[in-house]
């Protein structure tokens, strides 16, 4: 499920198999999840409900599923860990509790009193009702509780980069949105062959983009690029590069009227080019990576 609509369907069939599995409903919630896609938030889910009915294996099957597709993942680790130490004895399920049946069968506990004999009656034995066990369950919870948290926070961050990626678009440079920052690279060179500071063009680049920072709470990483030059080495920094990030944020302060405090310098390595498919002029440049403060 992708796009806005695809994300509020997932969202509600996690709400609606959680109610579910509040209730009880523990069949209908694993039917719910179980139709829908390989995703960790779902398993995840599918996890906490298989744990509360009972069925451990299933449960740790399905956190070992989010684990593959999310390596290290913290709620899924946690269940396992939860589940290692029930199964080892060192986290005690409480008894199963059992209900009366209503309108219980009459039991004989004497005799009839026809001529002097004495009819006694009680309940019938209760019958089993297996309910959640209420120790796991609230470990579970609080798991939910903190992976709830964690998606929320997520969730805010992603829709405060896509608000950020809109607001740093401008002409004559390509805009990307990654999973913590926005990337901006230059459709066009910004320095001559071995300069670290700005052609005129360049300058003109960088101060035309400073304009749609004015006003924006962010940091900046300023990362330069070079070409590797033959007999150089292939790979690390260079001084030229680093040396026209310095420049390049010293151009970005100054148009956008932020603190150049705002902008970090690195270089990155001579293997990573901005344009992979581009010649040495339109790597000679740097690409910055903003995120929100």
């Amino acid at each position: 499920m992708t796009g806005p609509g695809g994300m509020l369907e997932a969202e509600l069939v996690l709400a609606e198999a959680a109610d579910l599995a509040r209730d009880g409903q523990y069949p209908a919630a694993v039917e719910l999840l179980s139709g829908g896609p390989d995703d960790p938030a779902y398993l995840d889910l599918l996890a906490r409900v298989h744990a509360q009915s009972g069925d451990l294996d299933a449960a740790d099957a399905a956190w070992a599923a989010v684990l593959r597709l999310r390596p290290d993942d913290p709620h899924a680790e946690a269940g396992r860990r939860v589940l290692a130490r029930i199964r080892s004895g060192r986290l005690r399920r409480r008894p199963v509790r059992r209900k009366l049946l209503a309108g219980g069968a009459v039991v004989l506990a004497a005799a009839v009193v026809t001529g002097g004999v004495v009819l006694a009656t009680r309940p019938a034995p209760p019958v089993a009702a297996a309910q959640p066990d209420r120790g796991l369950r609230a470990e579970l919870d609080r798991l939910h509780v903190a992976q709830s948290s964690a998606a929320a926070a997520k969730t805010a961050q992603q829709q405060r980069l896509t608000d950020l990626a809109g607001a740093l678009a401008a002409p004559d440079v390509t805009v990307t949105q990654g999973d913590g920052e926005v990337v901006v690279t230059f459709d066009q060179g910004l320095f001559g062959p071995d300069a670290i500071s700005p052609d005129p063009a360049g300058r003109a680049a960088l101060e035309q983009w400073a304009s749609v920072l004015k006003g924006q709470s962010v940091r900046v990483t300023v990362v330069g690029h070079g070409v590797a030059v033959a007999g150089g080495p292939a790979g690390g920094g260079s001084t030229v590069s680093l040396a026209r990030a310095a420049s390049a944020a010293r151009v970005l302060a100054t148009a956008s009227g932020l603190p150049l405090t705002t902008f970090a310098v690195s270089s990155a390595d001579q293997t990573a080019s901005a344009h992979p498919d581009g010649g040495p002029e339109a790597n000679r440049t740097v690409t910055l990576e903003v995120r929100p403060s």
